[in-house]
């Protein structure tokens, strides 16, 4: 991570979200004060107090020293959405969300829900942990997640194997489920970890092979499109989506931001809203997003065209989430998936 705080300006780069926000903040305040996890908010939250702080994230010089007011701004504008039955719907936590994202996102709803069943939730089985995290169709057959990710179950050979404990070989699986409140499963094996890229290497990449077939006999779903044209100044600010399985955090998560933001719902399948903030030449991307361990390997989709502009792998909360461009996994598909 390089540290830079995320830029706030971007959620209110539109004046009509801006406008909507402190339009409605009496009431966002008045919603959070009843909600566990928000609680001692209502000392102060003022509709001024809030336009101060809106006028600082303009300028950019927000210092996140009321968090409670920084919660209330990201549950608004960076909502995260439950996705069940392979769409996607609100958090009933009764904080209101806004009206201007959630435009954003319906239309592109159909977009959505043609991927959302391309993503998938990578369990383990002789591990000590029951999942590790995200991964998605990027290929027939082929899976792409994060080399951090994969490194838990697989290490480099000769070429690459599957780790072995207590004399137990670790074995991994696609569900393209776990959705809250759903019983669903469509489990496929993970039979060879095609590729990891080094650890000296940029790009947070694994390719993983998986079974033609689930083991109900199931087809695979289809591949997400990959988004590989190359970005100008102007795709800064692109509305996105994250698709993936926010878990519980670790030590750099505030246990009280989880709470406010998810709800206290993890492990299962979530849709967050956000958008590009910067990228870099050397083919890395930033979003601002809401995630949480567990959504490395998420698929980031641009809501214009449905297609999968990165590949998630990392974020600190306060600070940019990052991901690699579409353009770098392609090239990875291409000289490994053989």
């Amino acid at each position: 991570m390089d540290g830079t705080r995320m830029d706030y300006r971007r959620l209110f780069s539109s004046k009509a979200i801006e406008q909507e926000f402190l339009d409605r903040f009496d009431e966002l305040a008045a919603s959070a004060a009843a909600i566990p996890g928000f609680e001692g908010l209502e000392g102060g939250l003022t509709v001024d107090r809030a336009a101060d702080a809106v006028a600082q994230m303009n300028e950019g010089t927000w210092a996140s020293q009321d968090p409670g007011l920084e919660a209330i701004v990201e549950a608004f504008l960076r909502p995260v959405h439950l996705v069940q039955r392979c769409t996607f719907r609100s958090a009933a936590d009764g904080l209101p969300k806004s009206e201007e994202i959630a435009a954003v996102l319906e239309e592109a709803r159909s977009a959505l829900e043609a991927v959302i069943p391309s993503v998938g939730r990578i369990d383990l089985h002789n591990h000590r942990n029951d999942w590790v995290g995200t991964g998605w169709m990027v290929e027939p057959g082929t899976v792409v997640t994060n080399r951090h990710v994969a490194e838990v179950f697989a290490e480099r050979t000769a070429g690459f194997a599957f780790r072995h404990i207590s004399g137990r070989t670790i074995r991994a699986t696609l569900d393209w489920y776990h959705e809250h409140l759903q019983p669903e499963e469509s489990r496929f094996r993970v039979t060879e970890v095609v590729w990891m890229e080094p650890d000296a290497s940029l790009h947070d990449v694994a390719l993983l092979r998986i079974a033609e077939t689930g083991e109900d006999g199931e087809p695979l779903p289809p591949p997400i499109p990959l988004m590989t044209e190359e970005l100008a100044p102007a795709d800064v600010g692109r509305w996105i989506g994250v698709i993936g399985y926010p878990g519980r955090g670790n030590w750099r998560d505030s246990t009280a931001d989880r709470q406010r933001i998810f709800d206290g719902v993890y492990e299962c399948k979530r849709l967050a809203a956000g958008q590009l903030t910067s990228f870099t030449p050397d083919g890395l991307v930033a979003h601002d997003a809401t995630t949480l361990g567990g959504n490395s390997g998420s698929a980031v989709i641009d809501l214009a065209t449905g297609k999968a502009v990165a590949l998630h792998f990392a974020g600190v909360p306060g600070m940019s989430n990052h991901a690699v461009r579409a353009s770098v996994v392609q090239r990875l598909v291409r000289t490994h998936n053989r």
